[in-house]
């Protein structure tokens, strides 16, 4: 249940936000007097919805703080769940609402890359911007050898870009990977991927690529289903496993079973199975377990943050985390764009700006977005995990 002060505090931007007139667009950029809205894509249901609760209420707290404006121009604000459907997919059904809604301006999400998959074609085609705190897969923006020959123009059938993200790809989380194994003496390294996700799964070949010339023998590799796995990683006489894999039951058994079976083993995980549930439910095997992830220790950001997060405390009443930071500069993005928009309620104006913002201080730290929608932040933590899933920092990584 949603603390009373978060109650208050969404109530309160409500009524700085109702009955505000503005502006809004019809794809290609055509203008028209409405409203202009924001949509927010977050996994609200789910495991991980009180991280996602978190990020979304910092997007709240940043539009609070901006008094439900951007320069002159009021901001209406629009939450969408856009947690996976119960076999495990993404529909489309948020993206499309907000592609058929004339008064949408900008889109922040989504999380996971599977469901931005879904999303980011049907955003672009309707020329609204797209900004995602997560979704790391590295095709949504650059060509790669990793990635589908398609990929990523497939995403765009309006011919240009639309999307960015906070957060650096998979390419630089797996260099980050590669460096903490080295750090922590990995030698013989067996991959593991989850051909059923495939978004989840992508960066298993990029770790592989990069053991391979920066000196950590590959010894093997298997999907995640394999019978017998723990008898092939013991065959190939690895020292440490790395997972690509999605943060699901079927990760979390393998997970456990290796264990079990090898507790010497070192396993390596990605900032995608770094989810507080994924972390708890494999937590027998704490001291064995290595993650990789941009999202820092609270310690780690610009001071900024502080100020950004004791206003979060006070506003909530609970605790924010590094997430809320992220859905907070979100939003703080997206507004910086309308109100530099040579025309706040042209889409494609402000699709204009937000890819000419320059180099931003902000609170996850001073950072610019490039022409392809990638972020230029390219800091990773490297931890250890300790009872009950808790992420103890060992050292800092690069991308």
């Amino acid at each position: 249940m949603r603390h009373p002060r978060a109650a208050a505090a969404v109530s309160a931007l409500a009524a700085v936000l109702a009955g505000c007139g503005s502006s809004g667009t019809q794809p290609g950029g055509f203008t028209y007097e409405s409203t202009l809205t924001v949509y927010s894509g977050l996994p609200l249901q789910g495991p991980q919805a009180p991280e996602m609760r978190s990020m979304l209420d910092g997007e709240i707290l940043a539009l609070e703080q901006a008094g439900g404006r951007a320069g002159r121009r009021a901001i209406s604000f629009a939450s969408v769940d856009d947690a996976p459907n119960a076999n495990g997919s993404w529909d489309g059904k948020e993206p499309r609402a907000a592609g058929q809604d004339l008064d949408a301006i900008a889109y922040i999400g989504d999380y996971d890359s599977a469901a931005t998959a879904i999303s980011l074609p049907i955003l672009n085609e309707n020329d609204i911007l797209q900004v995602s705190p997560g979704s790391p897969y590295v095709g949504f923006t650059d060509p790669s050898p990793f990635a589908a020959a398609v990929e990523p123009a497939s995403y765009y059938p309006s011919g240009h870009r639309t999307f960015a993200r906070l957060i650096p790809t998979d390419q630089q989380d797996a260099v980050a990977t590669i460096q903490f194994m080295r750090a922590e003496g990995v030698k013989r390294l067996f991959v593991v991927d989850d051909p059923a996700h495939r978004y989840d799964s992508a960066i298993a070949a990029i770790v592989a690529r990069e053991a391979s010339v920066s000196g950590i023998a590959l010894v093997g590799s298997a999907h995640v289903s394999a019978a017998q796995l723990p008898a092939a990683i013991s065959a190939a006489r690895a020292d440490a496993v790395f997972f690509g894999a999605a943060p699901d039951s079927a990760s979390e058994q393998a997970w456990r079973q290796l264990h079990g079976a090898l507790p010497g083993l070192r396993l390596f995980a990605p900032s995608t199975l770094a989810t507080a549930p994924f972390l708890a439910a494999t937590s027998a095997s704490a001291g064995s377990t290595f993650v990789t992830s941009p999202i820092l220790p609270l310690p780690r950001y610009p001071p900024a943050a502080r100020a950004v997060l004791a206003a979060y405390r006070r506003t909530f009443g609970t605790a924010p985390t590094a997430l809320s930071l992220y859905g907070y500069e979100a939003m703080r993005s997206v507004l910086a764009a309308i109100a530099r928009a040579q025309d706040p309620a042209n889409r494609l104006d402000v699709i204009h700006a937000y890819f000419h913002l320059g180099w931003r201080d902000s609170v996850i730290g001073r950072y610019r977005i490039d022409a392809a929608g990638d972020t230029s932040l390219d800091r990773f933590a490297g931890y250890r995990v300790g009872p009950g899933g808790r992420l103890i920092e060992l050292r800092l990584l690069s991308g």
